[in-house]
């Protein structure tokens, strides 16, 4: 990472060096003329490929082009310096050291040393190299700082910005494995245990029952309360974790999630394939809590859910509705699914206008598990 970094900071500079007369130049000129405005193009796609700096806008000053191209040409004296220094010596001690031998002398005034040719000859490349990558840096944070005067700049790539984004996902996996608990807690206080407690009065009461035919009908009452409470475990468990998710894949479980919703949803694109077996989880998820969020708060007449699959890359999902919009990102089912779908280095999105109903709408990284969209279980099996 660090080497990758580097090494476009580098060539950034090198690059800088090309541009830096045009930037000088375009800085004199109308900033809407077609040269400066060229110009500034290529800048920009200097300071986001080579630099990482994203800018939200266009700057449009004149002393953005002339501040930058003040850097690039500072800076590219001393790099390309160094960067020759360490290819011609580098190369140079190799080829002497292993072809020719021999040491080399440093002479002081007073004193003179003989080193090695190998030894020299990497030690001063080496020095070199990293002269030429601090100094990438440094131009780097110049090219940021002149930026960051005149728009908002991010850093997406940038070392400390995901270490940060890691610590923060890190700890959306405990907190939405910790709602999950709660969740599961209060489905099961709030049902499952008052059927059981219900059943269990219904029974005492048929076996203190003196007249056979009340016991009977009590009995009776229990019996339909017993297969009542062995369907809402089912549903306990299909909302803890569909194994059918496992067994037939995304389009079998969301087709369910459609057929039992009580405001018609219809299912605009789901694909056949299989996808990793994390990453269906997490689609199911947004899915069915989006969908409930609908059911509970929007008010809405119909529901389009779409889940699209870019190959090898991520899998794109959608659920929109039409109803009173006006959610809240911030509230504990979306902040859950965010958490979520974090953890696998996804994004959710939720575009909600007063009056114009809700999106959600995320993307979940397939990573390295995904493998022609077989699952890990399908794998195994061929």
């Amino acid at each position: 990472m660090f080497t990758a970094r580097w090494a476009r900071s580098v060539l950034a500079v090198a690059w800088g060096g090309l541009l830096c007369l045009p930037l000088l130049m375009a800085s004199v000129l109308p900033p809407t003329s077609r040269m400066a405005a060229k110009v500034r193009s290529w800048e920009l796609a200097r300071h986001s490929r080579g630099f990482g700096l994203v800018l939200a806008d266009e700057p449009t000053k004149r002393r953005f082009l002339l501040g930058n191209g003040l850097v690039a040409a500072l800076a590219i004296i001393p790099t390309a310096n160094l960067l020759g220094g360490f290819f011609v010596v580098t190369l140079g001690s190799l080829f002497q050291g292993f072809f020719i031998g021999g040491a080399v002398n440093i002479g002081f005034d007073m004193w003179s040393i003989s080193q090695p040719t190998l030894f020299v000859g990497v030690l001063y490349g080496a020095a070199n190299l990293i002269g030429a990558v601090a100094l990438a840096e440094a131009a780097s944070w110049a090219h940021g700082r002149i930026d960051a005067h005149f728009v908002e700049v991010e850093r997406p790539f940038a070392v400390y910005t995901r270490i940060s984004e890691l610590l923060t996902t890190r700890r959306g996996v405990v907190l939405a494995i910790d709602e999950e608990r709660r969740r599961i807690e209060r489905d099961l206080h709030d049902g499952v245990q008052q059927n059981v407690v219900s059943l269990s009065v219904l029974i005492a009461r048929a076996r203190r029952a003196s007249d056979p035919a009340k016991s009977q009908a009590l009995l009776d009452d229990a019996l339909v309360q017993s297969q009542d409470l062995i369907d809402e475990m089912r549903e306990v468990a299909w909302r803890v974790y569909p194994t059918a998710l496992d067994d037939h894949g995304l389009r079998t479980v969301l087709e369910r999630i459609a057929g039992r919703s009580p405001i018609p949803l219809t299912l605009v694109t789901v694909p056949e394939g299989r996808f990793p077996p994390a990453v269906e989880s997490a689609a199911y998820f947004v899915v069915r809590e989006a969908v409930t969020n609908v059911v509970k708060h929007a008010e809405a007449s119909a529901i389009t859910v779409s889940v699209v699959a870019e190959p090898r890359t991520a899998l794109t999902v959608t659920v929109s509705d039409d109803g009173v919009g006006g959610a809240d990102p911030r509230g504990g089912g979306l902040q859950g699914l965010t958490r979520r779908v974090g953890a696998l280095d996804g994004n959710l999105e939720v575009d909600s206008l007063e009056g114009a109903g809700t999106t959600v709408r995320t993307r979940i990284p397939f990573g390295t598990d995904a493998q022609d969209g077989s699952t890990t279980k399908e794998k195994r099996q061929k």
